[in-house]
Formats: structure tokens, sequence, C-alpha cells
């Protein structure tokens, strides 16, 4: 129980997707114990920056450019070989709108089909009043809207092959953050 496996199969428009697998070190102090599960959780989120902002991704209901994410994870991590598996769904808007309801219901029809293990709540924020996400295909680092176009030349990290930055300048910026993932990432499959 020295190392999590995890799985991050990552959903955008037009069924494209990507699959994701890594295997990162379990802290030593939490090896065995419950706090795995919490620690697999947190760290989730820490990776999350690398998990959206690294394709050209449209809502995987209308195909609109995505700005926001619906992060669900499933965690097996009292098991011997301890996992967990990250299902993200690319949105145009996370809120109440049709698009993110039907990303509920997909995450209800899982649960249901995997008792005992089913899929967690996502976790669903409250967005500020007047506050817009970055689009997912930004910049790693900086997220500005214009490097989420198309013709932005992003180019992704020589490491990782996953996530994609402007320019050296905001790879380098960004460095002490994503190295914390980089080295750990074992295979990216893009599909469609």
């Amino acid at each position: 129980m020295s190392e999590l496996t995890l799985r991050v199969i990552a959903y955008g428009g037009r069924d494209s997707r990507v699959e994701i697998s890594i295997l990162y070190p379990i802290p030593e102090h939490l090896r065995g114990s419950s706090y795995v599960k919490t620690w697999c959780m947190d760290l989730v989120k820490e990776l999350h920056p690398d998990l959206k902002h690294n394709s050209s991704w449209g809502c995987v209901e209308c195909s609109k450019p995505a700005r926001e994410t619906n992060v669900t994870t499933v965690t097996w991590t009292h098991l011997p070989e301890p996992q967990a598996v990250v299902y993200i769904y690319h949105l145009c808007e996370a809120g109440r709108n049709r698009c993110n309801k039907e990303v509920l219901a997909l995450n209800r029809m899982m649960a249901a089909m995997t008792p005992g293990a089913g899929p967690q709540r996502p976790a669903i924020h409250k967005k500020r009043p007047g506050v817009e996400y970055p689009l997912s295909a930004s910049c790693c680092k900086c997220k500005k809207n214009s490097t989420g176009s198309p013709d932005a030349g992003l180019r992704r990290c020589g490491g990782c092959k996953l996530s994609r930055y402007c320019g050296t300048e905001c790879q380098t910026a960004d460095w002490p953050r994503h190295k914390q993932l980089c080295k750990y990432i074992k295979s990216v499959e893009w599909v469609n």
C-alpha cells in the first residue's frame, strides 16, 4: 500500500475524452490508515488545474466552450492496492442548467449500478454572481481567455504530455506546482 492507482477519465463535447493513468505515492505516515481516502480527495483537488486545462474542451452536453467541470471521484482506498477513478465532465456551466442536470443524472445512474463503491456526490460550489471561470482550453498557468482559442498555439508539457501552456514563461512559473503530478503520470490516451 505504498502507491495510489489513479485513473482519470475526462469527457468533452463531440464524444472527446482523455484517459490518464497516474501512480502516485501515498505519504508514509498515511499508509494503512483510514485517512488515505481524505488524502486522495484532496489530491484530486490539487491536480485539478492539470486535469482541466489540457485540451480545447467543449461542453459534454452542448459542445459550447467549456468553462467549468463536474468532478466525481470513486475510491477504493481500503484495498491492499488503493485505487480511485476520477470522472471529469467539461461543462459550459455547472449550475442548475440543463447540461449539468444531465451529468448529475448520469452520476446518479452510475451510483445505482455500483453499490457500496458508487460515485460520491460531486462537490458543487456556489459561484459568486458575475464570476466567469476561465476556459478549459486556456493555459494551465495564466488561464487567460485569449489562450483558449484554437489558434493560440498552446504547447504540452514535454514530460507528462498533458498540461498545456501558452509559453515557456507560464510553464516555468507553474513548474513548482505541476512537478508534483508530472513525474507520476504513466499514460495519457486521447480519444476523438
